[in-house]
């Protein structure tokens, strides 16, 4: 089963390492036990009436060792490439399941695990194969190597060398078993700890506003300190077990080396290599016990990296390739719901056209499903009733995201310069996205204008200038969508101006999407849609919806007047 996930997640490419890697260490693992062996004649010239005859024997053990090093090298070598297989597997894998993840799953368990496996797994990889598939190799195969080579000094040493080990390793296993429930559910913990942790660093303080403080983080901190102790408790009877097994093997070989000197089937300088060949098993196979924890996780990721490489082919296989919107195009949206997984309904018979090259604003109370219908419109989400239409025809999630650019209420900017999160090395490109993007006054105060570093989570910018940077990453994308989703809302009204004056200019160039509490880019909307409990209550422009009242009109004064606070 572990070779079979090696092979799933290291892949075809990797065929020639893995051949080498485990060629290398059979052959190194027979040549080891063929060293031991070849200490028999070698202590049987050594105290016999010659010991000059020992030295072809000597020589022979060093060929012997020389050689298993030499092998071992090679074994290593394959090992490493393959853990460095393993680990492109691993974020090529884990990052498309994080691509494929809805925005509602961003918290969930397969979140953490996904990010589990790219953040921890993945480094952990590239010595994971050297340090657990070569003992693997070693405790399975250098056993049976030994009672075979036996046969040639006693049947009876043979049996009970092959006997003893088989045990041996099968009390191993059982351990092992044990201790991988406990690990398992320890790692399930510590998924959740890493969770409580991030979530309470991310929103520490509402929490802290609303009372709750650190309760939740302890509590779950509490639950990983009592796994571990199940964990260190459940590894004592697994150890006892395999020491158990483990004297009465010694007892058993010794009995036998013993019974065959004194009936004088074997001489003193044969009993005395049968002690390094017992003691050469109990090596390798205690060598392996004292990996149990590591050989349990390893396991377990090697299963859990599998299955995510088995979904991410058949999510290729099943996925169309993407064909971008292009231009300014139309969207006709007919009667679209969407429901989360939780059974929480965000819109309900959505029906409506976006018309192409204008401005379109999305307005309505806190909870109506406006970010849902932007995500819906962008391809982050793909509608659970109704369909989505470009032009005439209708278009999968992976098309609209292909063609759309996205400016979120908050831009994540990756550590760099400008220029590398905006994404274009073009400096005449670079000169229209400075103008477009109201970026001007930005670049000429840092010291490298476009080749400034933006600093650790973009700590060398305000929060309106990475708002503008993220507006003009999203204008140097080719595409005919722009959508934003409260860009302004944390702003000075100068900064918000800036903004409103960019998003302006992208009129009849783009099909522009906003959804806004703000009256500066309410005022830009050729028409504006108005939301309520998921379902579009009145549509228009600005003029009209405000003589109607309603929904609108009543939004509009809170807003208005809530401009004039202070605080």
């Amino acid at each position: 089963m572990i070779y079979q996930d090696l092979v799933t997640v290291t892949g075809p490419r990797a065929r020639g390492e893995r051949i080498r890697f485990i060629g290398a260490t059979v052959v190194s693992t027979a040549l080891q036990a063929a060293s031991v062996i070849a200490l028999v004649p070698l202590l049987r010239a050594l105290f016999g009436d010659q010991p000059s005859q020992a030295w072809p024997w000597v020589g022979l053990l060093l060929v012997l060792l020389l050689l298993a090093l030499a092998t071992d090298r090679i074994a290593m070598y394959a090992g490493l490439k393959l853990g460095f297989r393993i680990i492109d597997t691993i974020t090529e894998a884990g990052l498309g399941g994080i691509r494929r993840l809805d925005p509602g799953e961003l918290r969930s368990e397969r979140a953490s695990k996904l990010r589990d496996l790219v953040s921890v797994s993945a480094p952990e990889s590239i010595s994971s194969v050297v340090l657990l598939g070569s003992p693997l190799i070693h405790v399975v195969l250098l056993t049976p190597l030994l009672a075979l080579m036996l046969l040639f000094v006693s049947w009876k040493l043979a049996l009970v060398a092959l006997v003893g080990g088989i045990v041996m390793f099968l009390a191993l296993l059982a351990s092992q078993r044990i201790v991988a429930r406990s690990e398992a559910a320890y790692s399930e913990t510590n998924r959740q700890l890493d969770d409580r942790v991030l979530e309470f660093a991310w929103a520490q303080p509402t929490l802290r506003g609303s009372g709750a403080g650190t309760k939740t983080v302890n509590s779950v901190l509490g639950e990983s300190r009592s796994r571990g102790l199940k964990l260190l408790a459940w590894t004592i009877p697994g150890e006892l077990l395999f020491s158990i097994v483990l004297q009465l093997t010694l007892l058993a070989f010794g009995v036998t080396t013993a019974s065959l000197y004194l009936s004088h089937e074997i001489s003193g300088a044969t009993a005395a290599a049968m002690i390094v060949v017992l003691l050469r098993i109990v090596e390798v196979v205690g060598s392996l016990s004292l990996l149990g924890p590591a050989v349990a996780n390893g396991s377990r990721v090697f299963r859990e990296v599998a299955e995510l490489v088995d979904e991410e082919h058949a999510a290729v296989a099943a996925a169309p390739a993407a064909n971008p919107v292009t231009g300014a195009p139309e969207l006709t949206l007919s009667d679209v719901g969407y429901t989360y997984a939780d059974g929480t309904r965000a819109l309900t018979g959505v029906d409506t056209a976006i018309p192409a090259g204008g401005i379109t604003v999305i307005v309505g109370p806190s909870g109506s499903g406006k970010s849902t219908l932007l995500d819906v419109v962008a391809g982050l989400r793909e509608p659970t009733d109704g369909e989505v239409l470009v032009g005439d025809a209708v278009r999968p999630a992976s098309d609209r995201l292909a063609g759309s650019s996205v400016v979120f209420q908050s831009t994540q900017l990756r550590p760099g310069t400008l220029k590398e999160n905006v994404g274009t090395d073009d400096g005449a490109a670079l000169a229209t996205l400075a103008e477009r993007a109201q970026l001007g006054d930005v670049l000429e105060s840092l010291p490298a204008g476009w080749d400034s570093r933006v600093g650790e989570g973009a700590n060398a910018l305000s929060g309106g200038e990475r708002q503008r940077v993220g507006l003009a990453r999203a204008l140097a994308k080719p595409s005919g969508l722009l959508l934003v989703d409260e860009a302004t809302s944390a702003l000075d009204a100068i900064t918000e101006r800036a903004v409103v004056d960019a998003l302006e200019q992208t009129r009849g160039e783009r099909t522009t999407v906003i959804v806004t509490h703000r009256p500066a880019l309410v005022s830009l909307a050729d028409r504006v849609i108005v939301l309520d409990d998921g379902k579009i209550v009145d549509s228009g422009k600005v003029d009209e919806l405000l003589e109607r009242g309603g929904v609108f009109a009543d939004l509009w004064t809170r807003w208005r007047e809530s401009e004039g606070w202070q605080v």
